[in-house]
């Protein structure tokens, strides 16, 4: 009769053990979105509170932000060939 009851405990421990950590793997995930979204309406806040000020100081940004933040590896690439071109002109 004690085996069984041995028995019975020993999976109802295992029971809570997994239950827990399956509990706490979703809540980080959970708190990891949800960092993720604030971080994501705040930036677009942001980005609107900026060109809401442009707009109204009449300075309007020829390039879009997101663009601007992004850097084109061709074009530096241009660049620094252009610029070591130039180099070997001046020497």
């Amino acid at each position: 009769m004690t085996d069984i009851l041995e028995y019975i405990r020993t999976w109802s421990v295992l029971k809570w053990i997994v239950l827990v950590l399956i509990a706490g793997f979703i809540g980080q995930f959970g708190r990891m979105m949800a960092e993720a979204i604030t971080r994501k309406i705040s930036l677009r806040r942001a980005n609107n509170q900026r060109s809401d000020a442009d707009v109204k100081s009449g300075n309007l940004p020829s390039v879009p932000p997101a663009a601007a933040r992004i850097p084109d590896k061709k074009l530096i690439k241009a660049l620094a060939k252009a610029r070591k071109k130039e180099a070997k002109k001046n020497k």
